[in-house]
């Protein structure tokens, strides 16, 4: 024992702990009515589509109206034009450059979707990559040079490539179905007020036909930039699956995505599942990135257990069965 004149040292003994750092929980989406988090891009799309189409519908409606000089024939419930062919050449011409100039340049030059894809697939890219850096101290890309570098360039122009093909062709059909209705209208002797009634039907039918695009195409982008910021964290090193989250909506949830909820697979196999018996159209659901151990299992099964959990409440109130 140290004798009681013998100094106190002025130092203490520290034990060194490793702290083992934990990965962050996943942030997966808190709403199951619209968990791919687009709504605000969908309204917007759907905006643009019924007021670009409305100038569509009138200004066809009102050119033909002025345009076709007609004279009652040997019926009079029937109607005979006047009409040669370079005229109503001239009427088709009007209508696809009508269509033309509301669809595919009615967004400051851009097809009227595109802007909302583009935006859908940003805000995307920046959640996949906030939640990627939250799960692990491996991430080194932050959101801000994520959307700088040059491969989201080009993944942004290939939304914008895929757009605009999409707009492409509906503008062809839309174009070529008013072209039908007037054609066949004057064929039957309509009436022109009979042929506007048809015209404004073929138009209602058309701005459907491009909501669903919309849903379709915006979705898709929110999908694929999730998609490709898994592609890229699996690049740096960094071991992921995608979990999916499914939109819970009784009456409009197909069954084969409600099985989906809370299961993990590899962005292969979303992709596949995707590209097959049309489960890209009008789907709401989405995919977050969960960090996962060599096997595949990801490091913290309780988010999974627990949406699993909530996908078969889900899918025996609207199925009958889980």
């Amino acid at each position: 024992m140290p004798s009681a004149s013998m100094p106190i040292p002025t130092w203490t003994m520290t034990t060194t702990i490793r702290r083992v750092a934990m990965p962050g929980q996943p942030i997966v989406p808190r709403s199951t009515n619209s968990p791919a988090q687009t709504t605000r891009q969908l309204k917007a799309a759907r905006r643009s589509i019924r007021e670009s189409l409305r100038v569509v519908r009138d200004g066809v409606i009102e050119r033909i109206q002025h345009d076709m000089r007609m004279m009652l024939g040997n019926r009079s419930d029937r109607y005979r034009y006047l009409l040669d062919q370079g005229q109503l050449d001239a009427i088709n011409d009007y209508i696809a450059g009508l269509i033309a100039q509301e669809v595919m340049r009615g967004n400051q030059g851009d097809p009227i979707i595109v802007q909302q894809s583009v935006t859908a697939y940003e805000a995307a890219t920046a959640a996949a990559v906030t939640n990627i850096t939250t799960q692990s101290e491996q991430a080194f890309r932050n959101v801000e040079q994520t959307l700088m570098s040059e491969p989201y360039r080009r993944r942004i122009g290939y939304v914008r490539s895929r757009v605009f093909e999409e707009m492409q062709g509906f503008t062809d059909q839309t174009r070529t179905d008013l072209a039908r209705v007037l054609s066949e209208g004057m064929a039957r002797g309509e009436s022109p007020t009979e042929i506007a009634g048809r015209i404004r039907d073929r138009v209602g039918a058309a701005m459907s036909r491009a909501e669903k695009i919309a849903r379709t195409e915006i979705n898709t982008g929110h999908r694929r930039a999730i998609w490709d910021q898994d592609e890229q964290a699996n690049a740096d090193g960094i071991n992921t699956r995608l979990l999916h989250s499914s939109a819970l909506i009784a009456g409009r949830t197909r069954e084969t995505h409600a099985r989906r909820h809370g299961r993990v697979y590899t962005r292969q196999e979303v992709e596949d599942w995707y590209s097959r018996d049309g489960n890209g159209i009008n789907c709401l659901c989405t995919q977050t990135s969960v960090l996962v151990d060599a096997n595949g299992r990801p490091l913290s099964s309780r988010l999974p257990k627990k949406m699993q959990k909530r996908g078969q409440s889900f899918r025996a109130e609207a199925y009958g069965h889980a």
